[in-house]
């Protein structure tokens, strides 16, 4: 710490942007790491999910101390008879019971739904689309 600016002084020859990147990943990658390790277990199993991705800014890498997770479920066979509102509910009991030390927001689509996601190709949907990162898919 710069005692004159109360700044924080980089290591000799590295920018201050490459300390704040270089945090963002670390959190990104211990948030992707309990996500695996509390979230997807459950969500695989109460939403019989096939894939599992990731969106937003820890897909991304960048996220900040007050990132939440975003996470996309495409659900299998057995949930998928199930109201959106009803998968939905379910998704968020998963989220309630997990100890995840950040918040979580999950949509949990069906396969027919995302491809009509994917037909309409809505911003949102091309935004996540494009930045999502595979964490689970079944028989992998």
């Amino acid at each position: 710490m710069d005692m004159t600016t109360g700044k924080r002084s980089a290591p000799e020859g590295r920018h201050p942007a490459a300390d704040i990147r270089a945090e963002a990943q670390k959190r990104a990658a211990s948030m992707r790491e309990m996500a695996l390790r509390v979230l997807v277990p459950p969500l695989v199993r109460r939403l019989d999910a096939r894939r599992i991705w990731l969106f937003g800014s820890v897909a991304r890498g960048v996220p900040s101390k007050d990132s939440d997770l975003d996470v996309l479920v495409e659900v299998g066979e057995n949930a998928a008879g199930l109201p959106f509102k009803e998968r939905v509910a379910a998704a968020y009991d998963v989220v309630a019971d997990a100890p995840l030390a950040f918040g979580c927001d999950v949509i949990p689509w069906t396969t027919a739904e995302l491809a009509a996601k994917h037909r309409a190709g809505g911003p949102f949907f091309r935004t996540l689309w494009g930045e999502r990162e595979l964490l689970y898919e079944r028989g992998r």
